[in-house]
């Protein structure tokens, strides 16, 4: 299965039955993340697009639940962008109620076992 991001196509590597990741290898300069486990308390959605403080409200091994402040809400496309605290990424965004603000993220837990068991 092939991915297309932007200008660049690559080859999906791998898509884990119980998750909704896929992951793919990058062809060009990029450096690893550093991945913590999510806590309660303040972080930020960060792409390229914006930042977002949000509110880490709830975690599992699996998903970190964020509350995030109405009016700027992350839009289409903005799935995947890094859920971060103190400078580490600790989960993806996933999906977004807006009539909530309240947000899933899949947590770093959860990615760093899935890349771990590949």
């Amino acid at each position: 299965m092939n991915l297309r991001l932007g200008g660049l196509s690559c080859r999906v590597a791998y898509i884990p039955d119980d998750a909704d990741l896929a992951f793919f290898s990058i062809a060009g300069a990029c450096r690893e993340s550093p991945l913590a486990r999510p806590c309660l308390g303040p972080a930020e959605i960060a792409n390229s697009r914006h930042k977002l403080s949000c509110r880490i409200c709830d975690t599992s091994w699996s998903v970190a639940y964020v509350v995030l402040p109405p009016g700027d809400l992350p839009g289409p496309g903005e799935s995947g962008s890094p859920l971060i605290q103190e400078g580490r990424v600790v989960g993806m965004l996933l999906s977004l109620n807006m009539h909530t603000c309240k947000g899933t993220a899949i947590s770093a837990e959860m990615i760093a076992g899935k890349i771990k068991d590949r």
